[in-house]
Formats: structure tokens, C-alpha cells, sequence
């Protein structure tokens, strides 16, 4: 799998009321709804989160680097999207989950795209969060 670009954005508002709905509730701090009707999201729960490091951006750079979730995201990506060629990791958000509760805690977000010789297949739900800690969570439906 080869990354074609990376883009790291450092998500503000919108992230951050995504993640306050979700918060404590067991709703998805990311969804989307095919075009089947399935609604697909990212889970993460606080006891997923709250087993990270502690980290805010006045620290330097983040405990897991860019290049280590792009690793783990590549071996699970792997293992997930057998029908396909290859998975290509297209963009990397970093978000902060803010929680009254919980503080300082971030973690990524990246969007793939799968290959079938050669060509993009679009869907809605291609994404996985990568924890600080190294644990990836992909989609699910719900």
C-alpha cells in the first residue's frame, strides 16, 4: 500500500462537537450513511480513550507519530479490505476527544481509499481511528 498524501489537520469545532455528542453516550465520534441506508461509525469508548496518553499540542509532537499510525493503519488495513488490491491512506485528521471528563486526549482519524486494479472505489465508511496508544478501531455498522 503506498500513501499518496498526508494531510494532517488539526480539527476544531466540528471534531470537537462530534466527539462532545458522542461522549459517554455510545454514539460514533465519526458516521456516515451508505447508500444502502446502513449507518456505519467510529467508536471509541472512554475507557478506550482514557487508557491513552495524556497530551496537548504545547508538548511537542504527539506520543504516536504519523509514520507509526500509517504503519498500523497498513497492517490492519491488510487484513480488512482482503477483497481488494491495495488500500490507499489518503488523509490524516488529528482530533481532539473533548470530553468534560476526559482531558487531553487526541487521536487520529484517516480516510482510506481501496484499489481494485489500479482504480479508486468510493464508498462511504472507509476510514480507522489510531489511538495514541497504537490501538486502531475501524468502522462499524450500527
Amino acid at each position: 500500500m503506498r500513501l499518496v498524501s498526508i494531510l494532517l489537520i488539526f480539527v476544531g469545532t466540528l471534531s470537537a462537537f462530534g466527539t462532545a455528542i458522542a461522549c459517554g453516550r455510545g454514539l460514533p465520534v465519526l458516521n456516515t450513511t451508505k447508500s444502502d441506508g446502513t449507518k456505519v461509525g467510529l467508536f471509541i469508548t472512554t475507557d478506550q480513550i482514557e487508557a491513552t496518553q495524556k497530551w496537548s499540542l504545547d508538548e511537542g509532537e504527539p506520543p504516536l507519530s504519523i509514520s507509526a499510525a500509517y504503519q498500523l493503519v497498513d497492517e490492519w488495513a491488510e487484513n480488512r479490505y482482503v477483497r481488494y488490491d491495495s488500500v490507499e491512506q489518503r488523509r490524516f485528521s488529528l482530533i481532539h476527544y473533548s470530553c468534560k471528563h476526559v482531558s487531553d486526549r487526541w487521536y487520529y482519524v484517516v480516510d482510506l481509499v481501496p484499489l481494485i486494479d489500479g482504480d479508486e472505489v468510493w464508498g462511504n465508511g472507509n476510514w480507522a481511528a489510531v489511538l495514541m496508544d497504537g490501538t486502531v478501531i475501524g468502522p462499524r455498522e450500527y
